[in-house]
Protein backbone atom coordinates (compact mmCIF):
# COMPACT_ATOMS: atom_id res chain seq x y z
CA UNK A 1 0.00 0.00 0.00
CA UNK A 2 1.27 3.29 -0.74
CA UNK A 3 2.36 5.92 2.33
CA UNK A 4 -0.11 8.01 0.75
CA UNK A 5 -3.65 5.83 0.72
CA UNK A 6 -2.78 4.45 3.95
CA UNK A 7 -3.08 8.28 5.50
CA UNK A 8 -5.77 9.22 3.71
CA UNK A 9 -7.56 5.81 4.79
CA UNK A 10 -6.71 6.69 8.06
CA UNK A 11 -7.47 10.21 8.43
CA UNK A 12 -11.29 9.02 6.36
CA UNK A 13 -11.39 6.53 9.76
CA UNK A 14 -10.72 9.17 11.87
CA UNK A 15 -13.17 11.47 10.81
CA UNK A 16 -15.79 8.97 11.02
CA UNK A 17 -15.11 7.90 14.72
CA UNK A 18 -15.41 11.75 15.49
CA UNK A 19 -18.65 11.83 14.02
CA UNK A 20 -19.76 8.87 15.45
CA UNK A 21 -18.90 10.18 18.65
CA UNK A 22 -19.85 13.50 18.74
CA UNK A 23 -22.78 13.57 20.90
CA UNK A 24 -20.15 11.92 23.37
CA UNK A 25 -18.15 15.56 23.32
CA UNK A 26 -21.26 16.63 24.99
CA UNK A 27 -20.68 14.21 27.41
CA UNK A 28 -24.20 12.39 27.13
CA UNK A 29 -25.15 9.82 23.91
CA UNK A 30 -27.97 8.67 22.56
CA UNK A 31 -28.19 4.84 22.83
CA UNK A 32 -30.36 1.79 21.40
CA UNK A 33 -30.12 -1.74 21.28
CA UNK A 34 -27.34 -3.94 19.29
CA UNK A 35 -30.44 -5.50 17.39
CA UNK A 36 -31.02 -1.78 15.85
CA UNK A 37 -29.01 -1.02 12.43
CA UNK A 38 -29.46 2.64 12.95
CA UNK A 39 -26.18 4.15 13.25
CA UNK A 40 -26.63 7.89 12.46
CA UNK A 41 -30.02 9.70 12.39
CA UNK A 42 -30.42 13.39 11.53
CA UNK A 43 -32.03 15.33 14.18
CA UNK A 44 -35.07 15.75 12.34
CA UNK A 45 -34.98 11.99 12.38
CA UNK A 46 -34.39 11.66 16.11
CA UNK A 47 -37.46 13.94 16.72
CA UNK A 48 -39.94 12.24 14.77
CA UNK A 49 -38.42 8.60 16.50
CA UNK A 50 -39.26 10.28 20.11
CA UNK A 51 -42.10 12.24 19.09
CA UNK A 52 -44.27 9.39 17.47
CA UNK A 53 -43.76 10.62 14.22
CA UNK A 54 -41.83 7.07 13.53
CA UNK A 55 -43.28 3.83 14.95
CA UNK A 56 -40.80 1.86 14.32
CA UNK A 57 -37.02 1.44 13.42
CA UNK A 58 -35.46 -0.42 10.42
CA UNK A 59 -35.65 -4.03 12.01
CA UNK A 60 -38.87 -3.47 12.50
CA UNK A 61 -38.65 -3.32 16.36
CA UNK A 62 -41.05 -0.46 17.88
CA UNK A 63 -40.16 2.15 19.03
CA UNK A 64 -39.94 2.53 23.02
CA UNK A 65 -38.49 5.57 24.44
CA UNK A 66 -37.03 6.08 27.94
CA UNK A 67 -36.99 9.86 29.17
CA UNK A 68 -36.61 11.27 32.63
CA UNK A 69 -39.23 13.20 33.28
CA UNK A 70 -38.36 16.65 34.43
CA UNK A 71 -35.50 18.71 34.08
CA UNK A 72 -32.53 16.07 34.27
CA UNK A 73 -29.70 17.20 32.39
CA UNK A 74 -30.58 13.90 29.90
CA UNK A 75 -34.17 15.49 29.36
CA UNK A 76 -32.37 18.75 28.41
CA UNK A 77 -29.83 17.50 26.47
CA UNK A 78 -32.45 15.17 24.21
CA UNK A 79 -34.60 18.36 24.16
CA UNK A 80 -31.58 20.50 22.39
CA UNK A 81 -30.80 17.58 20.16
CA UNK A 82 -34.72 18.08 18.83
CA UNK A 83 -34.80 22.19 19.37
CA UNK A 84 -37.26 21.85 22.19
CA UNK A 85 -37.05 22.99 25.80
CA UNK A 86 -37.64 19.74 28.32
CA UNK A 87 -40.80 21.22 29.17
CA UNK A 88 -41.72 21.17 24.97
CA UNK A 89 -40.59 17.87 24.55
CA UNK A 90 -42.20 16.23 27.26
CA UNK A 91 -45.51 17.94 26.86
CA UNK A 92 -45.12 16.75 22.85
CA UNK A 93 -45.06 13.07 24.19
CA UNK A 94 -47.63 13.48 26.52
CA UNK A 95 -49.81 14.93 23.73
CA UNK A 96 -48.77 12.04 21.23
CA UNK A 97 -49.00 9.42 23.70
CA UNK A 98 -53.00 10.96 24.70
CA UNK A 99 -53.41 10.41 20.93
CA UNK A 100 -52.60 7.16 20.49
CA UNK A 101 -49.92 8.07 18.11
CA UNK A 102 -46.51 6.61 20.15
CA UNK A 103 -46.58 4.16 23.00
CA UNK A 104 -46.22 5.72 26.49
CA UNK A 105 -42.57 6.41 27.67
CA UNK A 106 -40.95 4.12 30.18
CA UNK A 107 -40.31 6.80 33.16
CA UNK A 108 -36.14 6.36 34.09
CA UNK A 109 -34.76 7.85 37.13
CA UNK A 110 -30.92 7.76 35.98
CA UNK A 111 -28.34 7.07 33.09
CA UNK A 112 -28.61 3.76 34.88
CA UNK A 113 -32.08 2.74 33.91
CA UNK A 114 -31.26 4.08 30.24
CA UNK A 115 -28.44 1.59 30.08
CA UNK A 116 -30.78 -1.48 31.56
CA UNK A 117 -33.52 -0.40 29.30
CA UNK A 118 -31.81 -0.76 26.01
CA UNK A 119 -30.04 -3.64 27.46
CA UNK A 120 -33.60 -5.51 27.48
CA UNK A 121 -35.63 -3.93 24.38
CA UNK A 122 -35.39 -4.31 20.70
CA UNK A 123 -36.79 -0.85 20.24
CA UNK A 124 -35.54 1.40 22.58
CA UNK A 125 -34.04 4.61 22.50
CA UNK A 126 -32.74 6.96 24.83
CA UNK A 127 -30.21 9.35 26.42
CA UNK A 128 -27.52 8.41 28.87
CA UNK A 129 -24.44 10.53 30.06
CA UNK A 130 -21.55 9.70 28.55
CA UNK A 131 -19.92 8.22 31.68
CA UNK A 132 -23.03 5.12 32.24
CA UNK A 133 -20.78 3.52 29.47
CA UNK A 134 -22.50 1.55 26.39
CA UNK A 135 -23.07 -2.19 27.43
CA UNK A 136 -22.27 -4.94 24.74
CA UNK A 137 -26.00 -5.36 24.42
CA UNK A 138 -26.24 -1.34 23.06
CA UNK A 139 -24.34 1.01 20.57
CA UNK A 140 -24.68 5.07 20.86
CA UNK A 141 -25.95 6.85 17.29
CA UNK A 142 -24.86 9.33 15.73
CA UNK A 143 -26.78 12.91 15.87
CA UNK A 144 -26.23 15.17 12.88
Amino acid sequence: MKPRTFVVGLLGTACLLALANRSDADGFVVLVNSANPTTSMSRSELKKAVTGGTKQWGNGAVIQLGVIPGDAPETQYLGSLTDMSPRELLSRIQEQVFKGEMRRPVAMRSSADCVALVRGSAGAVCVASSSAGVPAEAHAVAVQ
